[in-house]
């Protein structure tokens, strides 16, 4: 059966594959249909069009001042510009999706441009091949730094990348032993990174080239027989059908959904492979599905960039720091949780006092343009809060929700002459709403 195709089926794959659903996007989406609206953002290709020229961070403007390559902040300034000005969403939204998955911090590195590298590394390869993806990983200076790489050598083998690409990057927990972990972390040895120079080098002296036994099987293997190893079980599948499925479909999958993207995620050649039939299967637009993930601080945060138009600033990281994620500075090689872990009342509080500050500089002429003005024929406080709940691509207001926002709506702007501060204050209830944090 085909997916029936409406702006609510569009505006619940946008807010899944992209930072929000704005009213172009939806209106072309519409019109493309969904194969061409789903092979668009899988391919990398704009949905409306539109050139994909991003300019280089020396040339972005953030309050009035030119971006530093040179500053981590700038450079998490840059990512959330590049999040909000994207054409092609689905990549970006999988860049930060592996840089969860990869988990390296700035905190360990201290070096800005291994960290710009792998973000690039992750953008390349976003939707391409898993498995070519993970051994560019193991070879990524951020990674080898983080987790150690030039203390694994031989005689002396250090097991955190071999532990981690187990148990956080393929497998999942469970799926291991100890023996394991020991016999591969034997088979990574040799690799080295200059933080001085950049460059990556395998010095032959230094790697383990005795038979190690890893998985049920036993040789004298390297970094490549390893990754090759790992890709031989099946729990490798099963683990990223969830992640992916947890991401962008349920937080509590079920265990036959789990086994049905598995099946694809092994017999298609890459992710975004895997991807379209996900966004194209009849069971990611069911309605127990839809405004069932939490939004994180990202999605949060560049959705109302998006919908409200507001200018560049420094600011806006340091309000996803307080939400709980700092781009390049997750919180461990677990990367962040997410889910309802989003909505910790430390977690809440900042989202609330974003919103805030939102509210009080969004430009007038944003929200007395046409789009926020109901029809002439307009039936009252509902309409009002019914289209700014669009524009703001909220995907759907509970009756609770409606009930209050319409009351205010009454009791403020609705019959004033001077219509500002109730528009402004509407505007903020709205963006602290329940259904404002999903998605």
């Amino acid at each position: 059966m085909a997916i029936l195709w409406t702006r609510d089926q569009v505006v619940h794959l946008l807010n899944r594959a992209s930072f929000s659903a704005s009213k172009h996007e939806v209106e072309a989406s519409l019109k493309l249909g969904s194969g061409e609206t789903v092979r668009r953002l899988v391919a990398g290709e704009s949905l409306t069009d539109q050139k994909q020229e991003l300019p280089a961070i020396s040339e972005i403007l953030s309050d009035g001042k030119n971006l530093d390559a040179k500053k981590i902040t700038d450079q998490q300034t840059y990512w959330i510009y590049r999040m909000v000005k994207t054409q092609a969403p689905l990549i970006e939204k999988m860049t930060l999706f592996w840089h969860g998955h990869f988990a390296t911090s700035y905190q360990k590195v201290r070096e800005i441009l291994f960290m710009v590298q792998q973000n690039e590394l992750f953008r390349k390869n976003a939707l391409g091949n898993f498995h070519e993806l993970v051994l560019k990983v193991g070879k990524d200076p951020a990674m080898m730094v983080y987790l150690d790489a030039n203390s694994n050598r031989k005689g002396t083998p250090n097991e955190n990348y071999a532990r981690e690409v187990m148990e956080l990057f393929t497998l999942g927990i469970g799926n291991y032993t100890e023996d394991d972990v020991k016999g591969a972390a034997k088979s990574f040895t040799g690799w080295n990174v200059n933080k001085d120079t950049d460059e990556v080098t395998f010095n032959k002296k230094q790697h383990d080239q005795t038979n190690k036994t890893v998985l049920g099987e036993t040789g004298n293997f390297n970094e490549s027989d390893m990754v090759d190893i790992l890709f031989k079980q099946k729990a490798l599948s099963l683990f990223m059908a969830n992640k992916l499925l947890q991401y962008f479909a349920a937080m509590n999958p079920s265990q036959d959904w789990i086994n049905e993207l598995a099946a694809d995620f092994y017999d298609q050649k890459t992710v975004g492979e895997v991807l379209s039939r996900l966004f194209l299967s009849e069971r990611f637009y069911v309605s127990e599905n839809r405004m069932a993930l939490v939004r994180s601080p990202a999605e949060y945060v560049v959705g109302l960039i998006r919908a409200l138009d507001l200018p560049l600033s420094n600011g806006f990281a340091g309000a996803m720091r307080k939400m709980g994620q700092e781009l390049y500075l997750p919180p461990d090689v677990a990367g962040w949780r997410g889910g309802n872990a989003w909505l910790m009342t430390s977690s809440l509080l900042a989202r609330y006092q974003f919103a805030e500050s939102v509210a009080k500089r969004v430009k007038p002429a944003v929200i007395s343009t046409t789009d926020y003005v109901p029809a002439a024929n307009s039936t009252g406080a509902s309409d009002w809060v019914a289209l700014w709940a669009r524009n703001l691509n909220i995907g759907a207001l509970g009756v609770q929700t409606t009930t209050v926002l319409d009351q205010y709506a009454n009791d403020t702007f609705m019959h004033a002459v001077q219509k500002n501060t109730g528009m402004r204050g509407l505007l903020q209830l709205l963006m602290v709403s329940p259904e404002a944090q999903m998605k």
